[in-house]
């Protein structure tokens, strides 16, 4: 069977592409699993200088190898309040350079590298003995899989750049720049990797398949889709969040446009930025990123005000009027009227609480599962859980700020009664969150050990799990409950000893469960002995809900 040469090489080149963006994926989503948390804080840290903003954000982006992932972990701040709109534009410019700078690194001749990337990341996955080890394991393997796709990449593409081009093709090529910025623009926001975009265009430039003209434009249109893709990921319901990404987006199309429009001086200079066509790719990529830091970041201010008036809302932190998450009960309207915001604001705490209800109810079937697939679905329905809350708690500090201005002018006990009330919607969503995370987080990690293992647990410490559980569900239903009340002081004192008992009465059940477990592990059961550590934690996860329950406060 024979196949076109040129089919051939339109999917050797397609194989190669796909395994480019697929090591970028590896890579950024085991630095976000393992890492998020240290590099937000790192970023958090930043509200200061505007230089120790720009170093933040360049150091980011360059851990991630993604401009997108500290874009998005920067908006989280701003919507939190930690970080101004100003200096979180600082940020992201930072990280425009950071991800820059990536790119040179991994164009660099390091292909010795990925074959001991590779084995040592397999090494690390399948030996680490801890979690994070293991996600290191992937950064490793997807690092090797990018260098090992670039090599693939020029090999493909040497044959083709060596024969001739008609000349047809050359001049459509040279009269239509623009069509190359645009495709290149629109295959960056497909991608959603700005690096593996450049990196391609870079790998081109290199064995002279692109020349000058049309590369420089792919550059500036991989530039625009750079911006162009946390853009339309930001949804517009928070001025500051939304106006970052419209800054970042309109400051580099601006850029954009100015350098091609001026192409032709570029291209007369661009031996200057190398001697091969891939260096002055990855060269001229960091200089436009360079340009874009020394020009915006001292009128940083200056372009978050214009951002915010292009965006055609000036009030900080003001709510537009669309649902947080798909119906929800938070009103915009409603945010500077405490008794309607309050009102709205336990309606969609019912509905979190409900969901929590739903989802806690059945997590012990994802220990039936026998495919991963099923217990992934339950971490998605935790993701609905934690938008709510958010949604809640921004909605709330909105209508506590406008009781606080309504303070200052006339102070009178009932602003203080609705902040009173606030709190406890904010402790009652807070708590029922996290109850969700325990299931997608502790529980269903334990079940995902047992699929990995192939074990199961005993009869008896099946039955013990299902007789907590179904205690545990009891309280939260009850809990529940005393929340429709209206506040938790009119809760009678019956009814907290009631609830008071339950308490006392599963956390005995539990440590009583732990106690015959070991028991069976001294008998030298062949199921207890293979599920003794799952059993054990899960029984421990299950009363860490009885404690986020027990601590709520009722006054």
């Amino acid at each position: 069977m024979t196949h076109s040469p040129k089919l051939l090489l339109i999917l050797n080149l397609a194989g190669s592409i796909a395994l480019l963006l697929w090591g970028s994926y590896m890579v950024r989503a085991a630095v976000e699993k393992a890492y998020s948390a240290k590099i937000g804080a790192f970023i958090a840290s930043a509200a200061g200088s505007r230089l120790k903003s720009f170093l933040c954000g360049l150091v980011s982006a360059l851990i991630l190898q993604s401009t997108t992932a500290t874009v998005m972990l920067t908006t989280s701040f701003i919507t939190s309040g930690l970080l101004s709109l100003g200096i979180a534009i600082v940020i992201i410019i930072g990280a425009d350079l950071g991800s820059a700078l990536a790119v040179r690194i991994l164009f660099l001749d390091l292909s010795f590298l990925s074959p001991l990337l590779l084995l040592s990341g397999l090494c690390f996955h399948r030996f680490a003995r801890t979690w994070r080890g293991q996600q290191l394991g992937r950064i490793f393997i997807g690092v090797g899989l990018m260098l090992l796709s670039i090599q693939l990449i020029k090999q493909v593409i040497a044959p083709v750049a060596n024969q001739p081009i008609p000349a047809e093709i050359l001049e459509l090529l040279d009269s239509a720049a623009w069509l190359g910025l645009i495709l290149a623009a629109l295959f960056t926001w497909l991608a959603h990797s700005s690096v593996a975009v450049i990196l391609v265009i870079a790998s081109m430039a290199e064995v002279g398949l692109l020349q000058p003209p049309l590369f420089i434009a792919m550059l500036l249109g991989a530039n625009i889709g750079s911006g162009l893709i946390a853009l339309l990921l930001v949804n517009r319901r928070h001025v500051e969040t939304y106006s970052a990404v419209l800054a970042n987006f309109v400051m580099r199309l601006a850029l954009a446009l100015v350098a091609f429009m001026l192409s032709f001086m570029l291209i007369r200079l661009v031996g200057k930025f190398g001697g091969t066509g891939g260096v002055q790719v990855i060269n001229m990529h960091i200089a436009y990123n360079l340009a874009l830091a020394l020009m915006f970041i001292p009128l940083n201010n200056a372009v978050a005000r214009f951002s915010k008036w292009l965006f055609g809302l000036g009030k900080q932190g003001e709510l537009v009027p669309d649902s947080h998450v798909p119906g929800s009960s938070l009103d915009p309207e409603f945010v500077n009227k405490p008794k309607l915001a309050i009102s709205c604001a336990r309606r969609e705490a019912f509905r979190l609480a409900d969901n929590t209800e739903a989802l806690f109810g059945k997590a012990l079937q994802m220990f039936d599962a026998v495919d991963r697939l099923i217990i992934e679905q339950f971490i998605e329905k935790d993701k609905e859980i934690n938008a709510r809350n958010k949604a809640i708690q921004r909605y709330l500090s909105e209508t506590r700020r406008h009781i606080r201005h309504k303070n200052q002018s006339n102070k009178n006990d009932s602003n203080d009664k609705h902040e009173h009330r606030l709190d406890e919607i904010l402790r009652f969503s807070t708590t029922m969150e996290n109850i969700g995370d325990v299931v997608s987080h502790n529980l269903a990690r334990l079940a995902i050990k047992r699929i990995d293992r192939g074990v199961v647990f005993s009869s008896e410490g099946e039955e013990e799990l299902n007789l907590i559980h179904a205690q545990v569900l009891n309280l939260i239903q009850l809990e529940i409950t005393y929340f429709a009340t209206g506040n938790f002081a009119s809760v009678s004192e019956r009814n907290r000893k009631s609830k008071k008992r339950l308490i006392d009465s599963i956390n005995q059940l539990g440590q009583e469960s732990i106690a015959r477990h070991r028991l069976r592990l001294s008998d030298r059961r062949s199921s207890s002995i293979g599920t003794s550590s799952i059993h054990q934690d899960s029984v421990r996860d299950m009363l860490q809900v009885v404690g986020y329950i027990s601590h709520i406060e009722m006054s």
